[in-house]
């Protein structure tokens, strides 16, 4: 996928758009903005969440304000990650 387009999927989120939104913004299916959301949480998780906020922001797209959504939305709590597991039966749940 385009820098661009991944760029406008995080900031979208980290703003609080739901993933049908950003898909509907950026021209793809729900699904595929759940698996680059997937890959950029996977990034994060393997690495630290600064570098891949770092990765973003260098990128050109995204500025430090959003940047900071960006942040809060990677850093999760294990409640968190527990309920995206396994899910609520809402479709951005169920992509996570």
């Amino acid at each position: 996928m385009e820098a661009s387009k991944l760029a406008t999927i995080a900031k979208m989120r980290a703003l609080g758009y739901s993933q049908r939104e950003i898909a509907d913004e950026i021209g793809v299916s729900q699904p595929s903005v759940a698996y680059q959301l997937r890959k950029l949480k996977g990034m994060a998780a393997e690495g630290p969440r600064d570098e891949v906020l770092s990765k973003v922001l260098l990128s050109g797209f995204l500025d430090s304000l959003t940047g900071s959504a960006l942040l809060r939305f990677l850093q999760f709590s294990p409640e968190e990650e527990e309920a995206l597991d396994e899910g609520d039966g809402s479709e951005d749940a169920i992509y996570y």
